[in-house]
Protein backbone atom coordinates (compact mmCIF):
# COMPACT_ATOMS: atom_id res chain seq x y z
CA UNK A 1 0.00 0.00 0.00
CA UNK A 2 2.95 2.37 0.85
CA UNK A 3 4.61 1.17 -2.00
CA UNK A 4 1.78 2.15 -4.28
CA UNK A 5 1.12 5.70 -2.83
CA UNK A 6 4.34 5.99 -3.43
CA UNK A 7 4.56 5.74 -7.03
CA UNK A 8 1.46 7.53 -7.64
CA UNK A 9 2.63 10.21 -6.10
CA UNK A 10 5.16 10.22 -8.40
CA UNK A 11 2.91 10.04 -11.14
CA UNK A 12 0.77 12.92 -10.02
CA UNK A 13 4.26 14.87 -9.54
CA UNK A 14 5.39 14.02 -13.22
CA UNK A 15 2.13 15.15 -14.40
CA UNK A 16 2.29 17.96 -12.32
CA UNK A 17 5.91 18.58 -13.56
CA UNK A 18 4.82 17.78 -17.21
CA UNK A 19 2.40 20.03 -17.39
CA UNK A 20 3.94 23.19 -16.03
CA UNK A 21 6.50 22.71 -18.55
CA UNK A 22 4.25 22.55 -21.15
CA UNK A 23 2.60 25.61 -20.19
CA UNK A 24 5.98 27.31 -19.98
CA UNK A 25 7.25 25.68 -23.22
CA UNK A 26 3.51 26.02 -25.12
CA UNK A 27 5.17 29.24 -27.21
CA UNK A 28 9.33 27.94 -27.37
CA UNK A 29 9.71 24.15 -28.28
CA UNK A 30 8.44 23.07 -31.07
CA UNK A 31 8.59 19.57 -29.71
CA UNK A 32 7.28 19.72 -25.94
CA UNK A 33 7.30 16.13 -23.52
CA UNK A 34 3.83 15.37 -22.76
CA UNK A 35 2.49 12.05 -20.45
CA UNK A 36 1.33 9.55 -22.75
CA UNK A 37 -2.40 8.22 -23.08
CA UNK A 38 -1.09 5.06 -21.32
CA UNK A 39 0.82 6.00 -18.56
CA UNK A 40 -2.84 8.50 -17.94
CA UNK A 41 -4.74 5.29 -17.87
CA UNK A 42 -2.71 3.30 -16.09
CA UNK A 43 -2.58 6.49 -13.44
CA UNK A 44 -6.15 6.67 -13.48
CA UNK A 45 -6.95 3.10 -12.49
CA UNK A 46 -4.47 3.59 -9.92
CA UNK A 47 -6.23 6.38 -8.12
CA UNK A 48 -9.60 4.33 -8.87
CA UNK A 49 -8.38 1.55 -6.78
CA UNK A 50 -7.15 3.32 -4.08
CA UNK A 51 -10.25 5.79 -3.73
CA UNK A 52 -12.28 2.75 -3.71
CA UNK A 53 -10.06 1.11 -0.90
CA UNK A 54 -9.81 4.16 1.29
CA UNK A 55 -11.90 4.60 3.89
CA UNK A 56 -11.87 8.26 4.55
CA UNK A 57 -13.39 10.66 2.27
CA UNK A 58 -10.65 13.17 2.65
CA UNK A 59 -8.49 10.92 1.11
CA UNK A 60 -11.12 10.92 -1.93
CA UNK A 61 -11.45 14.02 -2.41
CA UNK A 62 -8.10 14.64 -2.68
CA UNK A 63 -7.44 11.63 -5.52
CA UNK A 64 -10.98 13.49 -7.41
CA UNK A 65 -8.52 16.96 -7.32
CA UNK A 66 -5.58 15.05 -8.45
CA UNK A 67 -7.83 13.33 -11.35
CA UNK A 68 -9.26 16.65 -12.46
CA UNK A 69 -6.01 18.16 -12.18
CA UNK A 70 -4.31 15.78 -14.33
CA UNK A 71 -7.20 15.53 -17.10
CA UNK A 72 -6.81 19.44 -17.68
CA UNK A 73 -3.01 19.06 -17.65
CA UNK A 74 -3.71 16.16 -20.43
CA UNK A 75 -6.04 18.33 -22.24
CA UNK A 76 -3.84 21.47 -21.76
CA UNK A 77 -0.91 19.58 -23.20
CA UNK A 78 -3.22 17.76 -26.08
CA UNK A 79 -4.21 21.34 -26.93
CA UNK A 80 -0.75 22.66 -26.82
CA UNK A 81 0.38 20.28 -29.21
CA UNK A 82 -2.57 21.18 -31.49
CA UNK A 83 -1.92 24.43 -31.10
CA UNK A 84 2.09 23.79 -32.26
CA UNK A 85 1.10 21.50 -35.33
CA UNK A 86 -1.11 24.16 -36.49
CA UNK A 87 1.64 26.73 -36.08
CA UNK A 88 4.09 24.43 -38.14
CA UNK A 89 1.37 23.76 -40.72
CA UNK A 90 0.68 27.53 -41.01
CA UNK A 91 4.53 28.77 -41.04
CA UNK A 92 4.91 25.81 -43.67
CA UNK A 93 1.63 27.44 -45.65
CA UNK A 94 3.09 30.66 -45.42
CA UNK A 95 6.47 29.62 -46.73
CA UNK A 96 5.07 28.00 -49.35
CA UNK A 97 2.78 30.64 -50.15
CA UNK A 98 5.85 33.39 -49.78
CA UNK A 99 7.43 30.88 -52.12
CA UNK A 100 4.74 30.80 -54.35
CA UNK A 101 4.79 34.97 -54.66
CA UNK A 102 8.40 34.88 -55.23
CA UNK A 103 7.81 32.27 -58.01
CA UNK A 104 5.31 34.17 -59.52
CA UNK A 105 7.64 37.91 -59.49
CA UNK A 106 9.96 35.66 -61.20
CA UNK A 107 7.54 34.57 -63.56
CA UNK A 108 6.17 38.23 -64.16
CA UNK A 109 9.52 39.76 -64.70
CA UNK A 110 10.47 37.18 -66.85
CA UNK A 111 6.91 37.49 -68.65
CA UNK A 112 7.53 41.09 -69.11
CA UNK A 113 10.87 40.48 -70.55
CA UNK A 114 9.31 38.20 -72.67
CA UNK A 115 6.75 40.81 -73.97
CA UNK A 116 9.67 43.60 -74.29
CA UNK A 117 11.21 41.27 -76.95
CA UNK A 118 8.24 40.54 -78.50
CA UNK A 119 7.52 44.21 -78.78
CA UNK A 120 10.68 44.68 -80.50
CA UNK A 121 10.23 41.42 -82.48
CA UNK A 122 6.76 42.38 -83.64
CA UNK A 123 8.55 46.02 -84.82
CA UNK A 124 11.06 44.28 -86.73
CA UNK A 125 8.13 42.12 -88.10
CA UNK A 126 6.42 44.67 -89.07
CA UNK A 127 9.35 46.21 -90.83
CA UNK A 128 9.92 42.87 -92.79
CA UNK A 129 6.20 43.12 -93.43
CA UNK A 130 6.14 46.19 -94.83
CA UNK A 131 9.22 45.57 -96.73
CA UNK A 132 7.94 42.53 -97.94
CA UNK A 133 4.60 44.18 -99.03
CA UNK A 134 6.31 46.43 -101.02
CA UNK A 135 8.79 43.65 -102.50
CA UNK A 136 5.48 41.50 -103.28
CA UNK A 137 3.74 45.15 -104.69
CA UNK A 138 6.38 45.13 -107.80
CA UNK A 139 7.52 41.58 -108.05
CA UNK A 140 3.27 41.53 -108.93
CA UNK A 141 4.00 44.63 -111.20
CA UNK A 142 6.84 42.88 -113.04
CA UNK A 143 4.72 39.64 -113.35
CA UNK A 144 1.74 41.29 -114.88
CA UNK A 145 4.01 43.16 -117.59
CA UNK A 146 5.76 39.52 -118.13
CA UNK A 147 2.04 38.08 -118.23
CA UNK A 148 1.17 40.82 -120.78
CA UNK A 149 4.65 40.80 -123.28
CA UNK A 150 3.81 37.16 -123.12
CA UNK A 151 -0.17 37.89 -124.40
CA UNK A 152 1.38 40.19 -126.91
CA UNK A 153 3.93 37.56 -127.95
CA UNK A 154 1.65 34.47 -128.06
CA UNK A 155 -0.97 36.85 -130.26
CA UNK A 156 2.19 37.74 -131.93
CA UNK A 157 2.95 34.21 -132.49
CA UNK A 158 -0.69 33.21 -133.46
CA UNK A 159 -1.06 35.94 -136.17
CA UNK A 160 2.42 35.30 -137.54
CA UNK A 161 0.84 30.92 -137.47
CA UNK A 162 -2.07 32.51 -139.17
CA UNK A 163 -0.38 34.51 -142.27
CA UNK A 164 2.10 31.26 -142.33
CA UNK A 165 -0.94 29.09 -142.53
CA UNK A 166 -2.32 31.40 -145.12
CA UNK A 167 0.55 31.50 -147.38
CA UNK A 168 1.14 27.98 -147.59
CA UNK A 169 -2.18 27.78 -148.63
CA UNK A 170 -2.03 30.27 -151.70
CA UNK A 171 -1.01 29.48 -155.09
CA UNK A 172 2.67 29.44 -155.73
CA UNK A 173 2.44 31.44 -158.45
CA UNK A 174 0.84 33.87 -156.46
CA UNK A 175 4.27 36.03 -155.64
CA UNK A 176 4.93 36.01 -159.56
CA UNK A 177 1.33 37.59 -159.80
CA UNK A 178 2.16 39.81 -157.09
CA UNK A 179 5.46 41.40 -158.64
CA UNK A 180 3.89 41.40 -162.72
CA UNK A 181 0.78 43.26 -160.19
CA UNK A 182 3.52 46.08 -159.60
CA UNK A 183 5.27 46.43 -162.75
CA UNK A 184 1.95 46.88 -164.35
CA UNK A 185 0.84 50.03 -161.95
CA UNK A 186 4.09 51.33 -162.34
CA UNK A 187 3.71 51.08 -166.04
CA UNK A 188 0.41 52.93 -166.43
CA UNK A 189 2.27 55.48 -163.81
CA UNK A 190 5.34 56.23 -166.47
CA UNK A 191 2.65 56.14 -169.39
CA UNK A 192 -0.10 58.07 -168.58
CA UNK A 193 1.91 60.69 -166.14
CA UNK A 194 5.34 60.96 -167.10
CA UNK A 195 5.02 60.09 -170.71
CA UNK A 196 7.84 57.86 -170.50
CA UNK A 197 6.59 55.43 -172.84
CA UNK A 198 9.75 53.32 -173.01
CA UNK A 199 10.20 52.95 -169.73
CA UNK A 200 6.25 51.79 -169.80
CA UNK A 201 6.76 49.23 -172.41
CA UNK A 202 10.03 47.70 -170.99
CA UNK A 203 7.67 47.21 -167.28
CA UNK A 204 4.79 46.00 -169.26
CA UNK A 205 7.36 42.96 -171.09
CA UNK A 206 9.06 42.55 -167.87
CA UNK A 207 5.49 41.61 -165.89
CA UNK A 208 4.68 39.19 -168.88
CA UNK A 209 7.80 36.91 -168.86
CA UNK A 210 6.98 36.89 -165.23
CA UNK A 211 3.64 34.71 -166.11
CA UNK A 212 4.94 32.41 -168.59
CA UNK A 213 4.51 29.09 -168.11
CA UNK A 214 0.92 29.53 -165.93
CA UNK A 215 -1.83 28.65 -167.63
CA UNK A 216 -4.75 29.70 -165.76
CA UNK A 217 -7.24 31.19 -167.67
CA UNK A 218 -7.45 34.08 -165.92
CA UNK A 219 -3.85 34.65 -165.71
CA UNK A 220 -3.65 34.03 -169.91
CA UNK A 221 -6.40 36.74 -169.95
CA UNK A 222 -4.13 39.09 -168.59
CA UNK A 223 -1.05 38.28 -170.36
CA UNK A 224 -3.60 39.51 -173.84
CA UNK A 225 -4.30 42.74 -172.03
CA UNK A 226 -0.53 43.53 -171.17
CA UNK A 227 0.36 42.43 -174.85
CA UNK A 228 -2.49 44.88 -176.49
CA UNK A 229 -0.97 47.46 -174.15
CA UNK A 230 2.46 47.13 -175.17
CA UNK A 231 1.70 47.27 -178.85
CA UNK A 232 -0.77 50.43 -178.30
CA UNK A 233 2.12 52.05 -176.66
CA UNK A 234 4.43 51.52 -179.10
CA UNK A 235 2.37 52.72 -182.13
CA UNK A 236 2.64 55.90 -180.22
CA UNK A 237 5.67 58.36 -181.55
CA UNK A 238 8.80 58.86 -180.17
CA UNK A 239 10.24 61.95 -178.33
CA UNK A 240 13.57 61.76 -177.56
CA UNK A 241 12.77 64.27 -174.40
CA UNK A 242 16.15 63.35 -172.69
CA UNK A 243 18.22 64.56 -176.13
CA UNK A 244 15.61 67.94 -176.25
CA UNK A 245 16.47 68.16 -172.62
CA UNK A 246 19.96 68.20 -173.85
CA UNK A 247 19.65 70.63 -176.38
CA UNK A 248 18.31 73.35 -173.90
CA UNK A 249 21.17 72.23 -171.82
CA UNK A 250 23.76 73.22 -174.62
CA UNK A 251 21.81 76.79 -175.16
CA UNK A 252 21.44 77.80 -171.60
CA UNK A 253 25.27 77.31 -171.25
CA UNK A 254 25.91 79.12 -174.41
CA UNK A 255 24.37 82.43 -172.88
CA UNK A 256 27.27 83.63 -171.15
CA UNK A 257 29.40 83.48 -174.74
CA UNK A 258 27.17 85.83 -176.59
CA UNK A 259 28.46 88.91 -178.14
CA UNK A 260 26.41 92.13 -177.95
CA UNK A 261 26.19 93.74 -181.04
CA UNK A 262 29.02 96.65 -182.33
CA UNK A 263 30.73 95.59 -178.39
CA UNK A 264 32.93 92.75 -178.96
CA UNK A 265 34.98 93.60 -175.95
CA UNK A 266 33.48 94.37 -172.37
CA UNK A 267 36.03 96.62 -171.80
CA UNK A 268 35.28 98.74 -174.60
CA UNK A 269 31.71 98.99 -173.95
CA UNK A 270 32.20 99.86 -170.39
CA UNK A 271 34.89 102.39 -171.62
CA UNK A 272 32.40 103.85 -173.13
CA UNK A 273 29.88 104.67 -170.65
CA UNK A 274 32.53 106.96 -168.94
CA UNK A 275 31.89 110.69 -169.29
CA UNK A 276 34.91 112.21 -171.17
CA UNK A 277 35.28 115.11 -168.62
CA UNK A 278 34.63 114.45 -164.66
CA UNK A 279 34.96 116.99 -161.84
CA UNK A 280 37.36 117.53 -159.33
CA UNK A 281 37.57 117.88 -155.81
CA UNK A 282 40.33 120.66 -156.06
CA UNK A 283 38.81 124.11 -154.47
CA UNK A 284 41.36 125.69 -157.29
CA UNK A 285 39.20 123.78 -160.35
CA UNK A 286 36.13 125.60 -159.25
CA UNK A 287 35.35 126.88 -162.60
CA UNK A 288 36.34 124.09 -164.79
CA UNK A 289 34.10 122.09 -162.47
CA UNK A 290 31.04 124.17 -162.84
CA UNK A 291 31.55 124.50 -166.76
CA UNK A 292 31.30 120.61 -166.65
CA UNK A 293 28.87 120.20 -164.56
CA UNK A 294 26.85 122.83 -166.64
CA UNK A 295 27.57 121.55 -169.88
CA UNK A 296 26.52 117.74 -168.32
CA UNK A 297 23.19 119.33 -167.19
CA UNK A 298 22.79 120.83 -170.56
CA UNK A 299 23.34 117.87 -172.73
CA UNK A 300 21.14 115.38 -170.74
CA UNK A 301 18.26 118.42 -170.50
CA UNK A 302 17.28 117.56 -173.90
CA UNK A 303 17.98 114.15 -175.32
CA UNK A 304 16.74 112.28 -178.83
CA UNK A 305 17.23 108.52 -178.90
CA UNK A 306 16.45 106.60 -182.02
CA UNK A 307 14.40 103.91 -181.87
CA UNK A 308 16.00 101.25 -184.40
CA UNK A 309 17.28 98.18 -182.56
CA UNK A 310 20.72 98.62 -184.08
CA UNK A 311 21.27 102.40 -182.02
CA UNK A 312 19.87 100.02 -178.81
CA UNK A 313 22.91 98.59 -177.89
CA UNK A 314 24.87 101.20 -177.29
CA UNK A 315 22.54 102.75 -173.99
CA UNK A 316 23.07 98.87 -172.14
CA UNK A 317 25.45 99.30 -169.18
CA UNK A 318 27.15 96.25 -167.64
CA UNK A 319 24.83 95.90 -165.17
CA UNK A 320 21.91 95.52 -167.59
CA UNK A 321 24.26 93.33 -169.89
CA UNK A 322 24.17 90.82 -166.56
CA UNK A 323 20.17 91.13 -166.27
CA UNK A 324 20.06 90.74 -170.24
CA UNK A 325 21.60 87.60 -170.08
CA UNK A 326 19.92 85.89 -166.63
CA UNK A 327 16.57 86.94 -168.32
CA UNK A 328 17.71 84.52 -171.68
CA UNK A 329 18.59 81.94 -169.14
CA UNK A 330 15.52 82.13 -167.05
CA UNK A 331 13.65 81.18 -170.53
CA UNK A 332 15.58 78.72 -171.26
CA UNK A 333 14.97 77.19 -168.16
CA UNK A 334 11.69 77.56 -168.25
CA UNK A 335 10.92 76.20 -171.79
CA UNK A 336 13.00 73.21 -170.20
CA UNK A 337 10.14 73.22 -167.25
CA UNK A 338 7.71 72.84 -169.95
CA UNK A 339 9.27 70.10 -172.28
CA UNK A 340 9.01 67.92 -169.26
CA UNK A 341 4.89 68.28 -168.40
CA UNK A 342 4.40 68.30 -172.42
CA UNK A 343 3.00 71.96 -172.76
CA UNK A 344 3.76 72.67 -176.08
CA UNK A 345 2.31 76.16 -176.19
CA UNK A 346 4.12 77.86 -173.25
CA UNK A 347 7.54 76.01 -174.54
CA UNK A 348 7.32 77.87 -177.89
CA UNK A 349 6.52 81.18 -176.01
CA UNK A 350 9.49 80.98 -173.77
CA UNK A 351 12.11 80.08 -176.31
CA UNK A 352 10.70 82.47 -179.08
CA UNK A 353 10.86 85.07 -176.06
CA UNK A 354 14.53 83.66 -175.65
CA UNK A 355 15.16 84.12 -179.31
CA UNK A 356 14.07 87.39 -179.50
CA UNK A 357 16.24 89.41 -177.03
CA UNK A 358 19.22 87.41 -178.80
CA UNK A 359 18.45 89.23 -182.08
CA UNK A 360 17.57 92.86 -180.52
CA UNK A 361 21.10 92.42 -178.18
CA UNK A 362 23.33 90.55 -179.65
CA UNK A 363 25.97 90.45 -182.83
CA UNK A 364 23.88 88.04 -185.67
CA UNK A 365 27.19 87.64 -187.59
CA UNK A 366 28.88 85.75 -184.09
CA UNK A 367 29.01 82.48 -184.77
CA UNK A 368 28.12 81.66 -181.21
CA UNK A 369 25.08 83.22 -181.78
CA UNK A 370 24.12 82.09 -185.05
CA UNK A 371 24.11 78.27 -183.15
CA UNK A 372 22.05 79.45 -180.04
CA UNK A 373 19.69 80.78 -182.24
CA UNK A 374 19.04 78.28 -184.68
CA UNK A 375 19.21 75.38 -181.32
CA UNK A 376 16.22 77.79 -179.55
CA UNK A 377 14.11 77.68 -182.84
CA UNK A 378 14.79 73.87 -183.72
CA UNK A 379 13.29 73.20 -180.41
CA UNK A 380 10.58 75.26 -180.54
CA UNK A 381 9.02 73.86 -183.65
CA UNK A 382 9.93 70.33 -182.05
CA UNK A 383 6.78 68.20 -181.47
CA UNK A 384 6.88 67.22 -177.50
CA UNK A 385 3.17 66.07 -176.93
CA UNK A 386 3.01 62.60 -176.54
CA UNK A 387 -0.74 61.05 -177.40
CA UNK A 388 -0.94 58.13 -174.65
CA UNK A 389 -3.90 56.50 -173.68
CA UNK A 390 -5.71 58.01 -169.97
CA UNK A 391 -5.62 54.22 -169.03
CA UNK A 392 -3.74 50.82 -169.44
CA UNK A 393 -5.87 48.02 -170.02
CA UNK A 394 -3.54 45.82 -168.34
CA UNK A 395 -4.32 47.61 -165.07
CA UNK A 396 -7.48 47.39 -164.90
CA UNK A 397 -7.75 44.12 -165.53
CA UNK A 398 -4.70 43.28 -162.95
CA UNK A 399 -6.86 45.41 -160.60
CA UNK A 400 -10.00 43.06 -160.40
CA UNK A 401 -7.72 39.92 -160.59
CA UNK A 402 -6.01 41.18 -157.33
CA UNK A 403 -9.13 42.10 -155.56
CA UNK A 404 -10.67 38.56 -156.30
CA UNK A 405 -7.54 36.48 -155.57
CA UNK A 406 -4.52 37.96 -154.18
CA UNK A 407 -5.14 40.61 -151.72
CA UNK A 408 -8.19 38.35 -149.97
CA UNK A 409 -6.73 35.62 -148.93
CA UNK A 410 -4.15 37.62 -147.46
CA UNK A 411 -6.14 39.38 -144.71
Amino acid sequence: MVKETSTTESTLQKVEANTSTAAQDNSNSSQPSYVSKAELKELEYRLSTKAANSSGGKTGLLWIVTLIALGAAGFSGYTAFQNQQKLAAINNDYANAQSKITDSINRIEQSANLLETAQHNNAALQQSTTTLTQNYQSLAQTVNSLISAQQAQGKSVSELSDKIDTFQSRNPYDWQLAEAYFLVNNAQAKAVFEKDIKAAVWMLTQADELLVGIEDEKVVALRETISEDISTLKNIAQVDMRGLGLDLDRAYDNVDKLVLEGYSDPKVREAAMVKAEQTTENLADWKENLLNSANQFASRFVEIRRRNAEAATEFLTPEQDLYLRENIKTRILLAKADLSHGDKESMQSNLNAAVGLINTYFDTDSLVVKNTIEMLDTLSKSEITIKTPDVLQSAGAFSTYAREHLLGRGK
